[in-house]
């Protein structure tokens, strides 16, 4: 189970999901720059967890038929 994971893209989503959580804070306490930053990481680690659901899915992973002409 644990073979398969790529440990750098699991350390980009849990790095990038802190910083989001951080940048919360700061812009809760009215910090407006930190509401642009913690878009960006919280785009980051969906981007990367949408990757790794791809990587584990067999049916995914496996390029399209292309049609005969």
């Amino acid at each position: 189970m644990l073979r398969g994971i790529r440990w750098s893209s699991l350390a980009v989503v849990v790095g990038a999901t802190a910083l989001a959580l951080v940048c919360v804070a700061f812009a809760l306490r009215g910090r407006t720059w930190a509401w642009l930053v913690g878009l960006v990481c919280a785009a980051t680690a969906v981007r990367e967890v949408r990757a790794l659901r791809r990587l584990g899915d067999p049916r995914r992973a496996r390029p399209a038929p292309r049609p005969r002409a």
